[in-house]
C-alpha cells in the first residue's frame, strides 16, 4: 500500500485501518508528510502499543526527522520488541549520529526479523562502526559470537567498512542462521591461535551443536570469501579493461 502527501488526519485513518487488521501489511510506503518536524517518531508512536501491526516492509520518504536527542527512541524500542515483525525499513532522511546508531545497534542485538535497514550512514564515526561490528560479530568469546545478530543483511546506502560488509553479506547469504553463526565462530575463534580455554564459557548443548556443524561452517565461510574475491576480481578486471581502452585511444 502506498500513500503520498500525507496529512495528520490521513495518517490517523491509515493507522486506524492497520490497527483493525488481523495481520500486518506486507508493504507500506508513505512519502511527503505534510505535518510537523518529528513525523517519523509520530508515525512510530502509532505502533508503540501494538507493535505486531507493523508492516513487514516500511518505507518513509521525505519525512521530517527532527533534531533532538529522542528522535529515534520509539523506533529503537519497537525494534527491541519480540512482537515486531518488521523485516525491511527505509527512512530516507535519517542520518543518525554516533549515539543514535549505537542505540539502534543495541536495539538490534536480539532482533531476529529485520533484514534490511536503509538509512544514511555518512555522519557515523569510529565509535558507531565499532558498535555495528560488535552487533554482527561479538568476538569476546564463542557464546558471544553465537548470540550475535545473524539476520541483518543490508545496512545503509553505502557501507564503507569492509569487515562489516563481509558480515552483512554472510548474514544475507544463508537463511539457516546456525550456519551463519558457525561460519563466524570458525573465522573468529578457530582460524588463528585457538585455545581450549575458549570452550570454558560454553554450555554442553551449545558445544555439541557447534561440533555438529563445524564442517558446514568452514564451507560457508569459504564460500563467502570466494564470492567476495570473485566480486573484487571482476571489479579489478573492469578497471584493467578501462585502462586498455585508454591505451588504445
Amino acid at each position: 500500500v502506498e500513500y503520498s502527501d500525507i496529512s495528520l488526519p490521513l495518517l490517523r485513518r491509515i493507522m486506524t485501518g492497520l490497527a483493525n487488521r488481523s495481520s500486518p501489511l506486507e508493504n507500506l510506503s508513505m512519502s511527503h508528510c505534510e505535518f510537523e518536524d518529528h513525523c517519523v517518531e509520530g508515525i512510530f508512536s502509532f505502533f508503540k502499543d501494538k507493535p505486531e501491526i507493523l508492516p513487514r516492509k516500511l518505507t518513509l520518504v521525505s519525512h521530517g526527522i527532527g533534531h533532538d536527542d529522542d528522535r529515534c527512541s520509539i523506533m529503537t524500542r519497537l525494534l527491541m520488541c519480540q512482537a515486531c515483525s518488521l523485516e525491511d525499513l527505509t527512512i530516507s532522511e535519517l542520518a543518525p549520529s554516533d549515539d543514535e546508531m549505537v542505540d539502534i545497534a543495541t536495539a538490534l542485538e536480539r532482533n531476529t526479523t529485520l533484514k534490511r535497514l536503509m538509512i544514511d550512514l555518512t555522519n557515523l564515526k569510529m565509535r558507531a562502526y565499532d558498535r555495528i561490528r560488535l552487533l554482527l560479530c561479538d568476538t569476546k568469546n564463542i557464546i558471544a559470537t553465537y548470540n550475535s545478530n545473524h539476520t541483518l543483511g543490508v545496512l545503509g546506502y553505502e557501507m564503507r567498512d569492509s569487515k562489516i560488509s563481509s558480515y552483512l553479506k554472510l548474514n544475507k547469504k544463508y537463511s539457516d542462521k546456525r550456519l551463519v553463526a558457525a561460519a563466524k565462530i570458525i573465522n573468529v575463534h578457530f582460524a588463528h591461535n585457538f585455545h581450549l580455554g575458549n570452550f570454558d564459557m560454553m554450555k554442553s548443548q551449545v558445544l555439541a551443536l557447534l561440533v555438529s556443524y563445524t564442517n558446514l561452517g568452514f564451507r560457508a565461510w569459504e564460500e563467502a570469501v570466494d564470492e567476495e574475491s570473485k566480486e573484487n576480481g571482476d571489479e579489478d578486471e573492469g578497471d584493467e579493461d578501462e585502462g586498455d581502452e585508454d591505451e588504445g585511444d
